[in-house]
This record gives C-alpha cells, structure tokens and sequence, in this order.
C-alpha cells in the first residue's frame, strides 16, 4: 500500500485539476499505473447547459496513457463516470478535462508526440513510442478538427511546413504555425494545391491581409499560393529545408575512402565543395523568390 507521502508527490508531478491519486504500483517491464479518484462536485450538463450537481448512474474505468516518467511508461486509470443531471435528470459522460472523449491518451500525451512528428516523421515517432502509425494520424486529424473550429487571431508570421507520413516517399501533412507564437494554427491532410488554398480562404480576407511574412520551404506551389491570397506578406525561404537538401544529397553519396596522406586534401576540397553548393542553393531561392 502507497505512503501518503508517495501519493502526494504524484499528484503534485501530475498536476491534475480536481483529481486525487489514490494508489499506484509498478509493472516490471511495462510500467506506472497510478489509480485516479475524480473530485469534482459540479459539472456543466451538455442536454440542459446549467452547471449543476449530478448522481453518478454508473462507472466506467478507463486506462490512458500519459507522458513518461525517465525511462518507465506511465498510464492512468481513472473512472470516467456516467452520470445523471440533477436538474434534466439526463444521462451523459463526464468531461475528465485531461483527455478527449474516445480516446486512450492524455491531451499532454499527444502534444508531445506532435511536437516529435514535426522534427520526424510518423512512421519512426510511431516506432520510438509504441504506437501504430494509425493512433498518430488520428491524434493528427483530431487536432486538425480542433484548429478548424478557430480562427488565428493576430497573426503577422506564417510558416508553412510539413509531416512526413514516411520519409522519402511524398507522403506529406501541411502544417500552419503562427512564428511569433510558436503554435500550429492549421493542419491539412493532404499536401495539394486546392487543399491548401481552400483552408487558407476559409481563414478571411481580415486574416490574411494582416499576414507580413510567410516562411515558405522549397515546394514551389507555396509560393504561388502566398503571391495569391497574401501578395502584400514577404515570402522567406526557410534556411533549415535549404540546408536539408544539401545535408540531404551529401548523404546519398557513396561514401570513399582515401590513404591517410590524401584524407586532409580531401577533406579540404570537400569543405570547399559544400560551401560552393550552399552559396548556388542560396542564389538559386532568392531567384525563386524573385
């Protein structure tokens, strides 16, 4: 049985609102399961809207995922009730704040992995988490269902980049983010023109005539659709996709090897290479942007 010492600590690493930990105990090779009690007293009632007091009509328990503690996983059992509306006397399930509804992961869960597909791809982000490709594309278009319902508000920035589904084969999420605040503010499922272009529309005129600047990589139909709906915002070339195509084409050259008195003549006409290709890559985009 868990001290209350050791229950106090999870729950202050947790950082759950009304919720209290009530034990836990550890799977060798598997890892934390923490129990949950949900302390909430009142709730807002999706049939009736008032915020009232409930009776609970059943249990239900549920095990989530949440983010890792070192090295071991960490999953949460908590008990998403179905509960009665003292005032419509309605049967509905409570909203744990902390995980969407029909899911197996926590928000914070997901946010994490989101921010690991945008400097990977889902195939290997899949592979390092135990998860299949299927979970993250879901936890992809569950955001991309959120971000739609909204709005950007403010924004002066664009950048416009990308998820590989796999890397290497043309496979592609588009991904908005808002530069100044450093927060997606779009996702579209397919990396095509008319997509693009029809998201963007759907934003507004007050949206995108504010917009200064759009950070663009190298697929050229960004261009055209930043010249089309924003021709007033400068268009920047993101220097880490033009320096990924270098780091890019230098790795699928075969590797040589040279006797030890030519390897620092090598290495210098190398370096001297590379920096010619990154020049020509930089005057090749501003013609580009030109």
């Amino acid at each position: 049985m868990a001290s209350n010492v050791e229950l106090y600590l999870i729950e202050q690493f947790l950082k759950l609102k009304e919720i209290k930990v009530i034990d836990y105990r550890i799977i060798e090779d598997i890892g934390i399961f923490v129990s949950l009690k949900n302390t909430k007293k009142r709730t807002i009632c999706p049939r009736c809207g008032k915020t009232t007091e409930f009776s609970l009509h059943q249990n239900n328990f549920i095990t989530v995922r949440d983010l890792p503690f070192g090295e071991q996983q960490v999953y949460l059992k908590v008990n998403r009730r179905l509960l009665r509306c003292n005032s419509c006397q309605k049967k509905f399930s409570e909203d744990l704040g902390f995980v969407r509804k029909r899911r197996r992961y926590t928000k914070r869960f997901v946010k994490n992995i989101i921010e690991e597909v945008l400097h990977s791809d889902i195939k290997n982000v899949a592979k390092r988490n135990e998860l299949s490709e299927q979970e993250i594309e879901t936890m992809l278009k569950d955001l991309g269902q959120d971000l739609v319902k909204e709005k950007p508000v403010n924004l002066n920035k664009l950048g416009i980049d990308e998820i590989a589904v796999v890397k290497g084969q043309k496979n592609y999420y588009v991904v908005l983010v808002d530069l100044e605040k450093r927060k997606i503010i779009g996702l579209i499922e397919k990396r095509r023109t008319k997509e693009i272009l029809e998201y963007l529309e759907a934003w507004g005129e007050g949206v995108l005539s504010q917009i200064k600047e759009v950070s663009i990589d190298l697929w050229k139909s960004y261009k055209s659709i930043a010249k089309k709906l924003m021709p007033q915002a400068k268009i920047v070339a993101d220097r880490f996709h033009i320096m990924k195509q270098v780091n890019d084409e230098l790795a699928d050259a075969p590797p040589r090897r040279f006797p030890p008195s030519l390897a620092r003549t090598k290495q210098m006409q190398l370096e001297e290479k590379l920096k010619e290709k990154r020049k020509r890559l930089k005057i090749n985009q501003k013609k580009r942007l030109s």
